[in-house]
């Protein structure tokens, strides 16, 4: 990868996390990046319990399921 696409990359991925706090401040709510659900939440710091780890077994479970059907 050459430097160009380096800091081309780079600058997205900072204006993704932008748009992501601009949101927050506006609706309160931030995507959780492990399960993809959108959480209302006070702080950047910490997010409240949202069952998280059962919504990741779920998606896992679904996408076995449609490989072996």
């Amino acid at each position: 990868m050459d430097v160009t696409q380096r800091v081309m990359d780079r600058l997205h991925e900072e204006a993704l996390i932008e748009n992501e706090e601009r949101d927050w401040q506006r609706t309160g709510r931030i995507p959780c990046s492990d399960c993809g659900t959108r959480v209302r939440t006070v702080t950047l710091e910490t997010l409240p319990p949202h069952n998280c780890v059962q919504r990741q077994r779920a998606r896992r479970e679904r996408e076995a399921a449609t490989r072996t059907a």
